[in-house]
């Protein structure tokens, strides 16, 4: 009953976080990439602040010698993930941004064998292969780079890559300290670093901000981001890196029937066809772990 239970907590982070990218790209309209990052973790940082004397308190005292590992998870979970993301979605086609970011289950897994020597079955690749493959198909309708740009792909490559590194170096944080102690430090590390960003841009364009913008940017902190990270971090501590990364393969089928309903895509062929291959792989990796 209770790997039944994680399989719909991933469902319901899947979901949040797959409706995070219809969101991002209704606030890329209004806001910069540096600025959208910045109000974002702010909010997100507010509300961490708010929540944290209600939160699960950290399993021992924290030892600053973790202090270079949390580090590197807030470096790459807060700033490079999502500046390079909310640049990249200014320039590059949707679908091309849907199969790369598709890269960071991949890279998740990767990391986790190196970083933390989890083993992976043959079974459970095949399934993350599927689930790739059902991902390209998904995004391969005008899978072309018309933007001109090379700069544009490399930062969802890049967004990705820092998915994979915090994923697999959190892990052994989140085992000593707990879930929820490490989300709000990485958020409230990683917004700091972004302080010396801040610009006259940021305080403008946030008062012109519309209603539109300002719901996109609550859902990014607040479900997205904070009640999301919480369900993140809770699956990381009870499962391992691969095991969780085969899960997540669901976002972009989520992003895809989002930007159907919410700002009326095409229902093509390809979508019915990736998803249903996407969906068999999460089935088949799922299943190598029972």
């Amino acid at each position: 009953m209770a790997s039944y239970r994680g399989y719909a907590l991933a469902v319901v982070l899947c979901a949040i976080w797959g409706m995070a990218f219809v969101a991002i790209r209704v606030a890329d309209f209004e806001l910069s990439s540096v600025n959208l990052t910045i109000l974002r973790w702010v909010t997100v940082s507010a509300g961490f602040l708010v929540l944290y004397p209600f939160l699960p308190k950290p399993k021992v005292k924290f030892a600053w010698g973790d202090f270079p590992r949390l580090l590197v998870v807030s470096l790459t979970s807060v700033d490079v993930y999502h500046l390079s993301l909310n640049y990249s979605e200014k320039i590059v086609d949707a679908s091309v941004a849907g199969v790369l970011i598709s890269l960071g289950p991949l890279f998740s897994v990767v990391f986790s064998v190196i970083l933390l020597h989890e083993k992976v079955r043959r079974r459970f690749a095949l399934g993350l292969a599927l689930a790739l493959a059902g991902a390209v198909v998904i995004s391969s309708p005008e899978l072309t780079l018309s933007s001109g740009s090379i700069y544009g792909p490399l930062g969802v490559v890049l967004s990705s890559l820092a998915a994979g590194i915090y994923t697999a170096t959190s892990k052994p944080l989140v085992g000593k300290y707990g879930p929820a102690p490490v989300a709000v430090w990485a958020a409230l590390v990683g917004t700091a670093v972004l302080v010396p960003l801040v610009s006259p841009s940021l305080i403008q364009q946030a008062a012109a901000l519309s209603v539109r913008g300002w719901a996109a940017v609550i859902y990014l902190a607040l479900l997205s981001t904070v009640a999301a990270n919480l369900m993140f971090f809770t699956l990381l501590s009870r499962q391992s890196v691969s095991r969780l990364s085969i899960q997540l393969y669901l976002v972009p089928l989520v992003s895809v029937v989002g930007g159907i309903l919410l700002i009326g895509e095409a229902l093509a062929p390809a979508v019915i066809v990736g998803g249903v291959i996407l969906l068999a792989g999460v089935t088949v990796g799922i299943r190598s772990h029972r």
